[in-house]
């Protein structure tokens, strides 16, 4: 058995691929889950958060906005609504998306939850856009 894992990301506009990588961390719909090499075969439902990949003693941070993740044999699928790593969000767009669905709740007669997920959505992009790979 590999003493890494092999991440791929798939979202409706890319596919990304990772080799040689010590650790994923996620955030299920349960809350944040870890993987290292040897972990059990899982299917988990993603939710709006951060995606962090850890290869020699960097690390990688992506936002979400969820998804599902397959764990066989040491390779994990990602099959995401979204992912962006964190140098490339723009923070600027991120805050005028925050502030828009703030005012969105303005209006009682809007849709709540899809005011609420596109807030926290926006919140995501902008804590992971100011992450650093290290």
């Amino acid at each position: 058995m590999s003493d890494k894992l092999e991440i791929n990301i798939i979202t409706p506009i890319s596919t990304l691929e990772f080799s040689e990588v010590d650790y994923l961390r996620a955030p299920s719909t349960e809350g944040l889950f870890g993987v290292l090499p040897g972990h059990i075969e899982s299917i988990i439902a993603l939710d709006i958060g951060e995606i962090k990949i850890s290869t020699d003693n960097k690390s990688i941070h992506f936002a979400t906005s969820g998804g599902f993740a397959d764990i066989i044999d040491n390779k994990v699928t990602l099959v995401l609504e979204s992912a962006e790593e964190a140098s490339k969000i723009d923070l600027n767009r991120a805050e005028k998306s925050l502030d828009k669905a703030q005012h969105y709740l303005d209006d009682k007669s809007n849709d709540m939850n899809r005011a609420f997920k596109a807030i926290k959505r926006a919140k995501n992009r902008i804590s992971v856009s100011r992450k650093k790979s290290n």
